[in-house]
């Protein structure tokens, strides 16, 4: 008999989702008894998944149906003969999230019969929404039976989805096959789980996005609070801007700015701060109306996209400098806008710096497409999209302080003998350009795998 196990909606507030707004995490625990194997089966869901699958009738029938679908992905078999899963249990919940968004919990018990009288090889795998990103764990401990080799520990590190290890977050569990070998008698075999290192900065990066999406989900939205939520997401860009991945963006601001015309670099800024804008919007309204949309598979192929343009661009200035011969002593253009051929070059770095510009502002914010749809859901469509605005200008005001710190650091450094590497410097930047590029090319094609 399937009965529903928890209420419809949990009302505690809840911080972003630690997984990122985007994932599904996959739990499953296999118990083996003497003469049974029983499986609990958890779907943890972010906002934004939980936000494209909406339930629609009660929610008991919702959790048997979720459960049917999930116990037609699982695979397990006994010396290569395959086991009869059937649902005993289902339950489905609600729980707050970011920016007065939800996220979900799906629970599925499942049992299957078996005979434990001499050693026997199991086997397991969970399909379920395999194209999905997110944790996925699997355990597996004996009642009445040993288990005398085991590939995966036989307690969750995460506590069954409700305390994922911060250790961890940067490197989450992706394991979805299990082998065991199961005797009569009793004790498990060891286990052990590596754990990397904490991220400082993105640990607190995460309390003032997760301070952000309290402001922008509040029952009540007074103006001081909206003005505090609206700094926040100006802090929150600038920071963005800052972090590891986003050099391409402060490339972009330093080429602009290597002529000293400042108007170049802040035509980068608002390039960048437009095109975030936009991919954040457009994500967001394609998030809205298709429950069949993949957001996060949408940001890899970005991400793909965005490495291409900057690896091309360094291509093609590396191109361009290795035809120029340089000088050996470097004389200064005391009128840079003026000289036979400076405007073709000039209009051609112009073309290049724009494409870098789009380039970094390509790959939308998961946490600034959050805080829209948060925004959206209660009815402040207005205020959603002035915060996503806000996150893109404090990105630009970063790019306008790297440009204006680079071209004083350069003022500084071209003094002496270090003046002689002047020639040199076009070379030198098309080269890390082109590295940038291949870089942020080979990660992204890296997580698409």
């Amino acid at each position: 008999m399937i009965v529903p196990l928890a209420a419809p909606l949990v009302s505690a507030a809840l911080a972003a989702h630690p997984l990122g707004n985007f994932s599904v995490n996959h739990y499953d625990g296999l118990t083996i008894h003497r003469d049974r194997i029983e499986l609990v089966s958890i779907v943890d869901s972010a906002e934004i998944p939980t936000l494209q699958q909406p339930v629609r009738g009660p929610v008991d029938a919702h959790a048997r149906r979720a459960c049917a679908g999930l116990r037609d992905t699982v695979r397990g078999t006994v010396e290569g003969r395959p086991l009869a899963w059937r649902v005993t249990e289902a339950s489905f919940a609600y729980q707050a999230g970011a920016a007065g968004l939800r996220t979900s919990r799906l629970t599925c018990r499942l049992t299957a019969p078996l005979r434990v009288d001499r050693p026997l090889t199991l086997t397991f795998a969970n399909t379920h929404r395999a194209g999905t990103v997110g944790w996925r764990e699997i355990t597996a401990r004996g009642d009445g039976v040993r288990l005398s080799a085991s590939s995966v520990p036989a307690h969750s590190v995460s506590g069954g989805l409700r305390d994922y290890p911060a250790d961890l977050l940067s490197s989450p569990l992706d394991v979805r096959r299990a082998r065991v070998t199961v005797e009569p008698g009793a004790g498990d075999a060891a286990t052990s789980v590596t754990v990397p290192g904490v991220d400082t900065i993105t640990r607190y990066t995460a309390l003032l996005a997760d301070r952000l999406n309290t402001l922008v989900g509040a029952d009540r939205l007074t103006v001081p609070l909206g003005m505090l939520a609206l700094f926040l997401s100006l802090l929150l860009g600038a920071v963005h801007a800052a972090m590891p991945g986003h050099g391409k963006t402060v490339m972009a601001a330093y080429l602009a700015g290597r002529d000293r015309r400042l108007r170049d670099t802040v035509a980068v800024a608002a390039t960048v701060t437009a095109t975030h804008t936009a991919g954040v919007l457009v994500l967001g309204v394609l998030v809205t109306l298709t429950a069949s949309f993949t957001g996060e598979a949408v940001l890899r192929w970005l991400g793909v996209a965005s490495g291409l343009i900057i690896a091309l661009i360094g291509a093609g200035l590396l191109r361009s400098a290795r035809r120029r011969s340089p000088v050996p002593v470097p004389v200064p253009d005391p009128d840079p806008d003026h000289g036979h051929g400076h405007g073709h070059g000039q209009g051609r770095r112009s073309g290049g710096v724009v494409a870098l510009a789009v380039a970094g502002g390509l790959v939308p914010s998961p946490s600034a497409l959050v805080v829209l749809l948060g925004a959206v859901a209660l009815g402040r469509t207005v205020f959603g999209v002035m915060t996503v605005v806000c996150y893109g200008l404090g990105m630009a005001f970063t790019l306008l302080a790297a440009a204006l710190a680079l071209r004083k650091l350069g003022d500084l450094t071209l003094v002496g003998r270090l003046q002689r590497l002047r020639p040199y410097s076009a070379t030198m930047t098309a080269a890390l350009v082109l590295l940038v590029g291949t870089g942020v090319t080979l990660r992204a094609v890296a997580a698409l795998v």
